[in-house]
């Protein structure tokens, strides 16, 4: 079963947490009385308030810390350096080897405001034509199913306007992640106007210019080669676009990053990824537009 036709939940470290959460706050909300209440104003039950408090805190503090969630430990190979052209072969030759990608994942998507939605996904890829699927989905009901191909981008979203209004910014950030995510491919670490900045140290640079001014930027890991940033600069030098990757995993042969958070004027959007296979057939039809999908610009 592909990526792209998978729906069911996920069991990973951020559902754990919300589970627990979800307890805490119903057990939070025994314990705070109304502040009008009479019963309220007794030192008895103020103390019965603040020791359910306390101990709600404390609830929360034990799952987060004991509950699994902190960071896997990378355990990807090391690169055995010589100099910058021979790791740029090596790295082009690793992202010519992905043909396709399908796989599971828990989107995050934030708001400049600080506002945030979770919502459960499922991603499909063929890097050499450049093509993305994404969909989403919250409590089964669906968010936005995209489809990003060289020629274009479409997005199925609500008909209902209330709802389609509410889901347009969530799905535009998410076509900026699959842009970002069909351009920082192979191409992005080859081609005569590529350039090395490489000053020593842990990390070196490329910078390539884009048809329409604009540089993209890779920073690379020297001891495993792998990408942890990738920048899109304006003319002037700003930074319009940044996406960061991290918790890089060996599977198949291949080496890929099971978190991509990328970031914009229009806010954050926070990918993990789980279940993920490569190079396994895809549905013929999986970067068809669905028939009620709109082409974006």
């Amino acid at each position: 079963m592909s990526g792209v036709q998978r729906l069911g939940a996920h069991r990973n470290c951020g559902a754990r947490f919300d589970r627990h959460f979800s307890i805490c706050n119903s057990q939070f909300a025994i314990c705070n009385l109304p502040s009008d209440s009479t019963q309220a104003r007794r030192p008895e039950f103020r103390r019965r308030e603040n020791t359910c408090r306390l101990v709600a805190t404390l609830i929360g503090l034990v799952v987060a810390l004991a509950g699994g969630c902190a960071p896997p430990r990378e355990n990807i190979p090391t690169y055995a350096w010589t100099n910058d052209t021979a790791a740029l072969q090596t790295m082009q030759w690793r992202a010519q080897s992905i043909r396709t990608l399908s796989g599971t994942c828990l989107l995050t998507l934030t708001r400049p405001n600080g506002e945030s939605v979770r919502l459960d996904g499922a991603i499909a890829m063929a890097p050499p034509d450049g093509s993305v699927r994404l969909r989403a989905w919250k409590f089964n009901q669906a968010v936005f199913d995209l489809t990003l191909t060289r020629n274009g981008l479409w997005i199925e979203m609500p008909r209902d306007q209330s709802r389609r209004e509410r889901v347009l910014p969530a799905s535009l950030s998410a076509a900026q992640l699959a842009r970002a995510m069909a351009l920082f491919g192979g191409d992005a670490l080859q081609g005569s106007d590529l350039r090395v900045v490489d000053h020593g140290g842990r990390l070196f640079e490329t910078r390539k210019p884009l048809p329409d001014g604009q540089t993209m930027v890779a920073q690379i890991n020297r001891d495993t080669l792998t990408v942890r940033r990738y920048e899109l600069l304006a003319p002037s030098g700003k930074v319009q676009f940044a996406m960061t990757l991290d918790r890089y995993v060996q599977k198949q042969g291949v080496v890929w990053p099971m978190r991509l958070s990328a970031r914009s004027e229009s806010g954050r959007i926070d990918v993990e990824m789980h279940d993920i296979d490569f190079n396994t057939p895809l549905p013929p039809k999986a970067f068809v537009p669905p028939r009620g999908a709109e082409k974006m610009p």
